[in-house]
């Protein structure tokens, strides 16, 4: 069941960030991150993801949440930093995206996750932790977030 969610979130993430024109192309794809998936398999896939060709190129659609940018690299410290390197020009949207969804300044929240906050340039975010746990939890937070990432670095 696991993998199945993070071959999903790969499907997500390449037709979020990439022009799919044919399934061949994300077939393709995937088979470069290692995933061989049959065209049967892949079509039922897109149809659950609520993936369509809109106008020649394969879309999400109705789903309601933002895109998120792609994140190349992650790097952690022991000081209660992580570091995410994007696109030039991303860093906004990535920092507001965690912001939004895994900063809450109510201790008592469900929804607080261990993050102080996020700093945003052009291309890189330095998420800030409380301490040195929550830092681990969120780099598992995030690998499971952009399950491409090969690893973190501490």
């Amino acid at each position: 069941m696991v993998e199945k969610n993070k071959i999903d979130r790969h499907i997500i993430t390449i037709v979020q960030n990439a022009p799919i024109k044919e399934q061949s192309d994300l077939q393709n794809l995937l088979q470069e991150r290692g995933y061989d998936i049959p065209q049967a398999t892949l079509s039922r896939k897109l149809k659950k993801l609520n993936i369509a060709k809109i106008a020649g190129i394969y879309k999400i659609i109705n789903m309601n949440t933002r895109n998120i940018p792609v994140v190349l690299n992650m790097q952690t410290s022991d000081f209660g930093i992580i570091v995410l390197h994007t696109h030039p020009g991303s860093a906004n949207s990535l920092a507001a995206y965690i912001d939004e969804k895994y900063v809450d300044f109510n201790k008592n929240s469900a929804k607080h996750s261990g993050i102080l906050g996020t700093l945003a340039g052009d291309d890189t975010v330095l998420v800030v932790m409380k301490n040195k746990e929550a830092t681990e939890s969120i780099a598992k937070i995030f690998s499971c977030l952009f399950p491409y990432l090969e690893s973190c670095n501490k």
